[in-house]
C-alpha cells in the first residue's frame, strides 16, 4: 500500500513539473508574440508619418466648385499627393476668405495665420506689394494669348516672381483670369470713338484710370462688391471684365451688350508665406514649386477653353455679342500709348526696360 503511494505522489510530481514547464513556454510564446506586434507597429508607424495639411485659396473665395480656378486647385492638390506618397496634402476650403486681397497679402508676409499658406492673387493686387506686377494689365498692350503666354513664361515673369522673396513671399507659378471685355447698357463698342465720354466702371488701378481717360472714357473707379448695384442704377453704364466675373456677378442682368476686346490680360500668382515656406525642406520646395507650375498650365489651358462656353451662355441669357475690329483695337492701343511714357519713371529702370525689351519681342505673336 506504501509502495503504491509512493509511486502515486512521484507520478504526481512529474505531472505538475510538466504542466509548469508548459506554463513557462506559453508564458515566453506570449511575450514573444506581443514583441513581434509591438516591433511591426513600431515599423508600419514609422513607414507612414502623419500627412503635412497645407492650406489654399483664391483671393475671392466665392467661386463655384466647378470655376476653372477652383479645378487648378484641386489639380495642384492631386498632384501634390501623389508625388509626395501621401505626405502631404493640400487643402483648399470654401467659403469667403477673410479682408481684402491686401489685407490678404499683408497676412501672408507676416505669416500671421489668418489666411492659407498658399494663395492666388491677382497681379494687379500684388502691384501694392510690387509695383511691377501692375504692367501685366496695363490695358491696350498685350492683346492675345499667345503674347500673355510669351510674357509670363519669360524672363519678365521669372523676374517679377523672384522679386516677391524681399517682401516675405514667394512666387511659385503664373495663373489666370484670362482677358477683359467690355459691357455697355447703351450700345456695342464699334469704333474707338465709341469710348469718348463713355461713363466705365473700372478696378481701383491708377493704371486703368489712366489708360481709359487716355482713350477719352470718363473712368469711375469701384470695387467689384458694389458694381452690379452701380449698373442697376445707370450711375455707370458701362464695365470691363472677364468672361467668369461677368457670369459670376450676374453682370448680364444689367448689361445688353458685350464687346469682345481683349483690350488686358489679367494673371494671377500663386504666392507662399515666405515665414511657412522656410520650414520646408528643398525637396519639398521643389516638388510644390513644379506642381504649381504644372497646375498652373492646367489652369490656363482650362480658363481659356472654358471662355467659348462662358460667352455661349452669356449670349443664351440675351447678351448681345460683337468683336471689336483689329483695326479700332490698334487705334486704342495707339491712344493709350503715352500712359507707358508716363508712368515709366515710377518703376526701376531694370524692369521697366526689361519690360519693353519683352513686349517688342511677343507684338508680332498672333
Amino acid at each position: 500500500m506504501r509502495k503504491n503511494s509512493a509511486v502515486l505522489g512521484l507520478l504526481i510530481l512529474l505531472t505538475s513539473l510538466r504542466y509548469r514547464r508548459s506554463l513557462a513556454r506559453l508564458a515566453c510564446y506570449i511575450a514573444l508574440s506581443v514583441m513581434a506586434t509591438a516591433a511591426v507597429g513600431d515599423t508600419l508607424s514609422a513607414a507612414k508619418p502623419e500627412s503635412r495639411i497645407i492650406h489654399i485659396a483664391d483671393y475671392r473665395g466665392y467661386l463655384e466648385a466647378d470655376h476653372p480656378v477652383r479645378r487648378g486647385m484641386n489639380k495642384f492638390s492631386e498632384l501634390v499627393a501623389a508625388r509626395s506618397d501621401g505626405r502631404i496634402r493640400v487643402q483648399a476650403p470654401a467659403g469667403s476668405m477673410p479682408g481684402s486681397p491686401s489685407s490678404q497679402i499683408a497676412s501672408l508676409q507676416v505669416g500671421d495665420g489668418r489666411t492659407p499658406e498658399l494663395m492666388l492673387q491677382a497681379t494687379i493686387g500684388l502691384a501694392d506689394v510690387e509695383r511691377g506686377f501692375g504692367l501685366i494689365d496695363l490695358p491696350f498692350t498685350i492683346s492675345n494669348e499667345k503674347q500673355a503666354s510669351a510674357l509670363l513664361d519669360g524672363p519678365f515673369g521669372a523676374t517679377l516672381l523672384d522679386r516677391l522673396a524681399s517682401r516675405n513671399l514667394i512666387g511659385l507659378a503664373w495663373w489666370e483670369n484670362g482677358f477683359r471685355q467690355m459691357t455697355t447698357s447703351t450700345g456695342p463698342i464699334l469704333h474707338a470713338d465709341n469710348f469718348i465720354g463713355l461713363k466705365i466702371r473700372v478696378i481701383p488701378s491708377p493704371l486703368f484710370v489712366e489708360s481709359f481717360k487716355e482713350i477719352g472714357a470718363n473712368p469711375i473707379p469701384l470695387p467689384f462688391s458694389e458694381l452690379h448695384a452701380a449698373l442697376k442704377s445707370k450711375s455707370v453704364a458701362a464695365q470691363d471684365n472677364f468672361y467668369s466675373q461677368i457670369v459670376t456677378g450676374k453682370l448680364y442682368e444689367v448689361q445688353t451688350y458685350l464687346s469682345v476686346t481683349h483690350h488686358s490680360y489679367g494673371a494671377m500668382t500663386l504666392i507662399a508665406s515666405k515665414r511657412f515656406w522656410d520650414t520646408l525642406p528643398p525637396a519639398d520646395q521643389a516638388l510644390l514649386r513644379d506642381a504649381a507650375e504644372e497646375a498652373g498650365q492646367y489652369q490656363r489651358r482650362l480658363i481659356r477653353d472654358e471662355n467659348a462656353k462662358m460667352r455661349a451662355d452669356l449670349e443664351s441669357k440675351g447678351m448681345r455679342i460683337n468683336e471689336l475690329d483689329p483695326a479700332e483695337l490698334k487705334k486704342l492701343s495707339e491712344r493709350a500709348r503715352p500712359v507707358l511714357a508716363r508712368i515709366a519713371s515710377d518703376y526701376d529702370a531694370s524692369l521697366i526696360n526689361l519690360y519693353k525689351v519683352e513686349l517688342d519681342k511677343i507684338r508680332t505673336l498672333h
